[in-house]
């Protein structure tokens, strides 16, 4: 019997050391009522060393609030999140963090920018600007070092973000959403980007993201959150589960038939069949009688 090259890979990931630890993650939020309300709920997973797992789930799953949790932006009600086995209390810069928006600071150039993490770290400039240089050259943009931000497209600002991330060499980089306000080929375009840093940067990625074909095409394995239903009273890990496809990846898997079965089992989990209810609108007419379309 030939190998399985997929469930070598696997094997391989399971025997790395673990990043990222979650235990029993809980958050409640106060409520307008002066109760509270859980937005997630006991929710414990571990991803290994440079392993790309990419979270989806329905609106109110808890995907922001997840991410949020892990880059130490808000204090869980319960449970703990561990980096290397030690306990997240805070930002730090253990972690990168890339947002939906390109938070790039508009004054400063985009050499400044990517510096700008060093030298709050301490970093003297003439190495800083060094430094910052080989990571714009790793994106693929050194030579728009001294553009501002509204010299460039979406994408390449999305570019810098990560570079800036990753500068400051974190051990995990969060991402949430970061390509949900590009157009489909700009997005295709960077999700080939991304993957194409992270193979050579020694980065253990998380990415937010509510695209099914994004998930499996980024993803080595895929966290299913699920939200609140007649069982679960708040978000919750329902699934997670490995992308049985080989890596690296390319455009073309998207027309594969491997890749359109595994993801419609994502689309059947996060989309549970379920009756649809459309509610009728009031009638106003702001047309001419016999207008009717």
């Amino acid at each position: 019997m030939s190998p399985d090259p997929i469930a070598d890979r696997f094997q391989r990931i399971r025997e790395r050391p673990v990043a990222l630890e979650v235990q029993g993650l809980t958050k409640r939020f106060a409520a307008p009522d002066g109760g509270e309300r859980t937005a997630l709920g006991d929710v414990s997973f571990t991803i290994h060393r440079r392993e790309f797992v990419t979270v989806i789930g329905p609106s109110g799953c808890g995907k922001s609030t997840l991410v949020r949790l892990l880059a130490g932006l808000e204090e869980p009600s319960a449970g703990a999140v561990l980096i290397d086995g030690k306990p997240v209390d805070g930002p730090g810069r253990d972690r990168g963090m890339v947002f939906q928006g390109y938070t790039l600071f508009p004054w400063r150039t985009v050499m400044a920018n990517v510096m700008f993490g060093l030298e709050m770290g301490g970093m003297g400039g003439d190495l800083a600007r060094s430094e910052a240089l080989e990571w714009l050259d790793l994106v693929g943009l050194a030579d728009f070092a001294n553009h501002y931000p509204s010299q460039l497209s979406g994408g390449m600002k999305q570019r810098v973000a990560i570079a800036r991330a990753l500068a400051n060499r974190p051990r995990v980089l969060l991402m949430d959403e970061p390509f949900g306000a590009l157009d489909p080929r700009t997005r295709v375009q960077m999700q080939s980007h991304l993957l194409q840093i992270w193979r050579n940067v020694p980065v253990t990625i998380v990415f937010i993201t509510h695209d099914l074909d994004e998930a499996v095409m980024l993803g080595d394995r895929v966290l299913v959150l699920g939200a609140p239903d007649a069982t679960h009273s708040c978000g919750y890990m329902r699934e997670f589960v490995e992308v049985p496809l080989p890596q690296p990846r390319d455009i073309d898997i998207l027309r594969t038939e491997e890749f359109r079965i595994f993801r419609d089992r994502l689309d059947a989990l996060v989309h549970p069949h379920e009756a649809v209810t459309v509610e009728k609108l009031p009638m106003v007419r702001m047309t001419q009688v016999g207008d009717d379309v």
